[in-house]
């Protein structure tokens, strides 16, 4: 009776092995032909490249350091810092005595000169003086004219006036003060028109060689709620050696709601026409497979028979995270299409996928 349990026992628990392997097999083959659940991104239109921003430095359209063309004494000043200033108000004077004194002085050899001129003449008519005394006293009455033209000359330079609508920046000498011809008094900034200094890198310059400006604006830098629209002045030809950028030069008129000084922190945003790559797609970069010695490709997912084929492409730009592609060979991208977008590189050829969904 025992000898029978235990073969009734022993049977059992073979049948229920073999029962177990030879069900463990199919659900093994299921598990490896069961479609993987895969994050798709659908195949869409370049999107405009063509804005751009800029941190901006507000800067005058020049500035220059007044001086005076002759030495003397300061004598009278109105160079209050900060102050705006008109084209054509004195600015400041030197002592004008001693360049008055030498108008007099000229004027009187001028006169002089004049009647030994006149006296020459008249003998030499009479055949009294010979023809060098004659031109020797007119060599001395023209010196004597450009002498005076040269003291009046003078005497205007012991003046300064404002040369353009101005803010003065810095005053550099004090009244009473002696001053060399040529020694800065003062630094004036032309704030007639408002000037936006940007930056921009050597990349980004290249890449866009013929592409026009459409319009740009601009704004400050701690309040960007309102953007105020800016001209193209100039830009420079040469990078910077160390930054390798080129500065690009916008202006506006100035405006009393928005305001800006020179060394202010300013916002500058530029939109440019046409575009780099009118024809093409987009994918994300992450569907990109291989690289750029082999050729790139990306898995494009088939929707009714849920499998994946390998389609090469042709990486035009990368900005960001997209690629800016294009079909190559037969069977080329198209629009709408879907492409896995995450885990690319675990796909094969013909592998059954479903699009995730995400969490819901």
């Amino acid at each position: 009776m025992m000898r029978f349990s235990h073969f009734l026992f022993l049977s059992v628990f073979l049948a229920s092995t073999l029962s177990a392997c030879s069900s463990e097999e199919p659900v093994e083959q299921q598990s490896k032909s069961a479609p993987r659940y895969v994050k798709l991104a659908t195949v869409s239109n370049i999107p405009d490249f063509d804005e751009f921003t800029f941190p901006a430095v507000v800067s005058a359209v020049k500035t220059v350091d007044l001086s005076f063309e002759v030495s003397g004494r300061l004598i009278q000043t109105d160079l209050v810092t900060g102050s705006d200033i008109n084209k054509g108000k004195l600015l400041a004077t030197i002592d004008r005595t001693p360049f008055e004194r030498r108008v007099d002085e000229s004027k009187t050899r001028l006169d002089q000169a004049k009647r030994e001129l006149d006296r020459i003449e008249k003998m030499f008519d009479q055949k009294l003086v010979a023809q060098s005394s004659l031109d020797t006293a007119k060599t001395s009455y023209e010196l004597a004219v450009i002498d005076l033209k040269n003291a009046e000359q003078d005497l205007s330079y012991t003046r300064l006036y404002a040369p353009f609508d101005a803010k003065v920046s810095q005053r550099l000498v004090e009244n009473n003060s002696f001053v060399a011809a040529g020694t800065p008094i003062a630094r004036l900034q032309d704030v007639s028109k408002i000037y936006f200094n940007i930056n921009v890198p050597e990349r980004l310059l290249t890449a866009n060689i013929g592409r026009g400006i459409k319009q740009a604006s601009a704004t400050l830098a701690t309040n960007r709620s309102q953007w105020y629209p800016v001209n193209y002045v100039e830009h420079s030809t040469q990078p910077d050696p160390v930054s390798q950028t080129y500065e690009v030069v916008f202006a506006m008129e100035p405006r009393e709601e928005l305001p800006l000084t020179p060394g202010a922190r300013a916002v500058v945003k530029v939109s440019l026409q046409g575009s780099l790559y009118p024809e093409g797609f987009v994918v994300p970069v992450r569907s990109l497979v291989g690289n750029k010695d082999s050729g790139f490709a990306v898995w494009v997912y088939n929707e009714e028979t849920n499998a994946v084929t390998k389609q090469a492409v042709n990486v035009k730009h990368i900005e960001n995270e997209l690629a800016i592609i294009e079909g190559k060979s037969q069977g080329e991208i198209t629009l709408g299409q879907q492409v896995v977008a995450a885990g690319a590189t675990q796909m094969r050829a013909d592998m059954k996928v479903l699009p995730y969904q995400g969490e819901k």
